[in-house]
């Protein structure tokens, strides 16, 4: 295919495509190679012992088991009794997860290289999830995933101004408030970076309370640097900035020209984000507008960097630590106090009856009341299914035969590599299969676990590389 097919942008950096992307991450086992190439550059050290030796267990190849020895650039070995288990998205946005880790690979992939971003309910499908709920919950982890906590602040010339995205709660009327008015609308501020007078750089982007002095003032302090020039429209509570530059142009004067014309890129940002929002999530909500303005900033700043964005995305999720379901919806509990009316109008009549019964009886709350008529309830009662499918995907051809290694720190002659004794076979003997049990019993082998060689291993090497270097037949 042409080049010239491709957009402008991609004359550089061109994303992966949909079929290299698979082929490289075809399974759990390249998806954990890739976050352990990233997590531990210069190896794995047990947080327990400081061990630099440890197994990959083959069941769950995201999960390293400590074999209990520091190994120092001497060789010298020192025993430390130590079998603890590491995980690699452990104080991760994945920290916790029950899906796959290609589910989350092929999530981020399609979150970053999708132009206009993807909705819960086009990402359901596509990923074959189960539930809308799994599908929210993982965007919003990748979306948390975006902001580079030690990101560096605007600086130079930037454009600051102030708008409103419509929003209308139930209990607001039609028509909204007018001029300054917080009913039906949401108040956002935004910068952008202006170079050589004229080309738009990064940008932020964010929710605050009230137009006033204290509010612009912090978002002036956390985003932009110290000695910056910032243009603003005659707004006083812009007036008084401590060691920033301020040029303020009056808006109101009879001859003034257009807002959009005096500033710009900051209404380009505004334009672009209500178009977005309202395309792709048909609107914002108050409690989460925050999360998608993040997303849209990081859009908007690596426009011309889609090769990276799928790294960077899954590099950021293991540095901002866990996120949790609770982290990101708050506490329902107030939620449900707060429309109660709403929620209980929802209720089935006589299933509310009966947790109203139970409320006085018990003297508890009705809340607390259908939770327990719930679960009284025959039909949810939980029943143990047998798995429709297997946790993971069936090896390739031949891997049955192959063993696991686990990087290791330092590099060169240096690395030890060592074999499982048989001993160790019997104190785990509950892994693996009852066939497998019987055969580790006649050969000491330890099938669950791959064992590692003695020769020179790069866990950071391509896949077919580490493979081929580790792989041992089982005699």
């Amino acid at each position: 295919m042409s080049e010239s097919l491709f957009p402008p942008r991609w004359a550089n950096d061109k994303p992966p495509s949909l079929e290299k992307f698979t082929s490289d991450f075809a399974d759990d086992y390249a998806c954990a190679e890739y976050l352990a190439k990233k997590r531990w550059k210069s190896g794995l050290r047990c947080p327990c012992c400081g061990g630099n030796r440890a197994w990959r267990l083959e069941a769950r190849p995201w999960v390293w088991e400590c074999q209990g020895v520091v190994v120092d650039d001497n060789g010298t070995r020192t025993a430390t009794g130590c079998r603890h288990q590491t995980s690699l998205v452990a104080g991760t946005v994945m920290h916790g997860t029950h899906l796959p880790l290609r589910i989350w690979f092929l999530a981020a992939y399609l979150l970053a290289t999708h132009s206009n971003g993807m909705s819960a309910l086009q990402l359901q499908p596509k990923l074959g999830l189960g539930s809308y709920k799994t599908a929210w919950l993982l965007l919003h982890k990748l979306r948390r995933a975006m902001v580079d906590p030690d990101r560096r602040p605007l600086r130079g010339m930037i454009e600051i101004d102030e708008t409103n995205v419509p929003f209308r709660r139930k209990d607001e009327p039609d028509g909204g408030g007018q001029g300054r008015s917080p009913i039906g609308k949401i108040f956002m501020i935004g910068a952008v970076e202006v170079e050589a007078g004229k080309y738009p750089a990064r940008c932020r982007l964010q929710r605050i309370v009230n137009i006033n002095r204290e509010s612009l003032h912090a978002f002036i302090r956390d985003n932009t640097a110290v000695g910056s020039l910032l243009l603003t429209d005659g707004n006083t509570a812009y007036r008084r900035l401590e060691d920033r530059g301020h040029q303020a142009i009056n808006l109101s004067a009879v001859d003034a020209p257009p807002a959009h014309e005096v500033l710009p890129w900051v209404h380009r940002l505004f334009a672009n984000f209500k178009r977005w929002s309202y395309g792709t999530y048909h609107g914002v909500r108050d409690k989460h507008v925050d999360i998608y303005a993040n997303e849209f900033v990081f859009r908007w700043n690596r426009r011309r960097h889609f090769q990276t964005n799928v790294d960077t995305i899954l590099g950021l999720g293991q540095r901002i630590g866990r996120t949790t379901w609770r982290d990101i919806v708050g506490d329902t509990g107030e939620w449900k106090e707060a429309h109660e009316d709403q929620v209980l109008v929802m209720v089935r009549p006589d299933r509310l009856d009966r947790a109203k019964d139970y409320a006085v009886e018990h003297g508890c709350d009705i809340f607390e009341a259908l939770d327990e008529v719930r679960r009284s309830e025959k039909r949810w009662k939980y029943r143990r299914r047998a798995p429709t499918r297997s946790a993971l995907p069936p090896r390739r051809s031949g891997e049955e035969q192959h063993e696991a290694v686990c990087p290791s720190a330092g590099s060169g002659s240096n690395q030890d590599h060592q074999r499982v004794s048989a001993p160790y076979s019997a104190r785990i003997g509950h892994y693996g299969s009852k066939a497998q049990k019987a055969d580790r019993s006649e050969t000491g082998k330890i099938y669950g676990l791959k064992v590692l060689e003695e020769s020179s291993y790069d866990p950071f090497s391509s896949r077919s590389s580490s493979r081929s270097s580790s792989t041992s037949g089982v005699n």
